[in-house]
């Protein structure tokens, strides 16, 4: 999943947390930097206990983009 494929999401440029275009604040970190040119996705559903989410240095649960550009 990508920007290119849906159009309806774009990356917090600070966290990588994805987000609906007509958000202004990330809901995550609070910036307000976004991108719509990411790839990958990955969803947290528990991040005390994921692998990934270790590997990511991601705290919160959520939809975050691989790579933000």
């Amino acid at each position: 999943m990508s920007s290119r494929g849906t159009g309806r999401l774009k990356a917090c440029t600070k966290c990588k947390a994805l987000v609906p275009l007509e958000v202004n604040v990330c809901p995550i970190c609070k910036g307000t930097s976004f991108s719509t040119d990411w790839s990958g996705c990955v969803a947290i559903i528990d991040p005390e206990h994921s692998k990934v989410a270790k590997l990511l240095n991601i705290t919160k649960p959520g939809r975050y983009a691989l790579k933000v550009r």
